[in-house]
């Protein structure tokens, strides 16, 4: 962990200290990428490792580089973390810049990708007595943090159902039927607050534990769609 907690700082300074055309952006419209992936009940009720297999590689196509998270019940607190994966060959991997060199390289980091973020919910699975929950606004503020600044904005890929339990705010049992509930909440969130400017987001399994009951899974998208817009990021996908 302690390892690991080094190699984030030393990378996301090198990320911040990147000028615009070198490894946090990228070229030919490529860019940093997030995903965060939900090991809390949710992975219980849903086959999680099936949605990473079939939808992160396509994700990570474009991708240069890509900070990976779980949704645990504390992200920040969690010993499942690692530093951003460089996902794109630099001329020191390949000196002759051939086509089919690069691909291999980047299929087989991206490879290396989806693994780790398989390894990373099983990790976080393993410790789930101990930082029980579901911080979805934790995962957002990890990559927010690992992102910030960089150009062009970030795309980001949640695979959770958003049911956000903590301490701080828990939308079982939160009141989010109206506007102002709403925004007095996102308001309450203060420094947790993620900021996601210009960023791109997708999201997979949406409103799962609530499907049955469509007045509280639209507030529940009312509360994410207020809270994406007072981040900054552009109006979320839903896959």
């Amino acid at each position: 962990m302690i390892a690991a907690g080094r190699a984030l700082a030393a990378a996301a300074a090198l990320c911040l200290a990147a000028t615009a055309a070198t490894a946090c952006s990228g070229p030919s419209g490529h860019r940093f990428c997030g995903i965060a992936a939900d090991a809390t009940s949710f992975a219980e009720n849903t086959d999680v490792p099936k949605k990473i297999h079939d939808t992160v590689p396509r994700f990570l196509t474009g991708c240069d580089t890509v900070a990976i998270t779980v949704i645990t019940g504390s992200v920040q607190q969690s010993d499942c973390r690692r530093a951003p994966i460089p996902l794109t060959p630099t001329a020191e991997d390949n000196p002759n810049d051939n086509p089919k060199t690069a691909e291999r390289i980047s299929l087989a980091r991206r490879a290396f990708a989806v693994k780790t973020l398989n390894d990373l919910v099983s990790c976080a699975r393993a410790e789930r007595s101990t930082r029980n929950g579901s911080d979805v606004v934790g995962a957002l503020l990890d990559i927010a943090q690992k992102t910030r600044g960089l150009e062009p904005p970030p795309r980001i890929l949640l695979i959770s159902d958003m049911a956000q339990r903590a301490p701080e705010l828990n939308l079982y049992t939160a009141d989010i039927s109206t506007k102002e509930a709403r925004k007095s909440i996102i308001s309450s969130l203060s420094d947790r607050m993620p900021r996601l400017e210009g960023a791109e987001i997708q999201i997979l399994g949406f409103g799962v534990g609530v499907k049955s009951d469509h007045v509280r899974q639209q507030q529940f998208r009312d509360f994410w769609e207020l809270l994406f817009r007072e981040s900054g990021s552009l109006p979320p996908a839903y896959l």
